[in-house]
């Protein structure tokens, strides 16, 4: 059975392993997409050691907590 990601985790797809960020590197974004979610699509942004950009699509419910706890990109 596979472990759920923590708020602070992330996959990274090119290192193919879990990597956790450091609160004061991770940020929130909204992207807007018209098909999902009423336009708006919330996330978790940071990036890996490796340089690639690490991406985490949250709740909407949670976004507001998560914005204030990170700061927007």
């Amino acid at each position: 059975m596979v472990k759920k990601l923590t708020e602070r985790q992330f996959y990274c797809v090119k290192c193919k392993a879990r990597r956790t960020i450091p609160a004061e590197d991770i940020c929130t974004k909204v992207y807007s997409n018209k098909r999902m979610y009423d336009g708006k699509v919330p996330t978790l942004k940071a990036e890996c050691k490796c340089g690639t950009s690490l991406t985490k699509f949250v709740k909407h419910d949670a976004y507001d907590k998560l914005a204030a706890k990170y700061g927007k990109c």
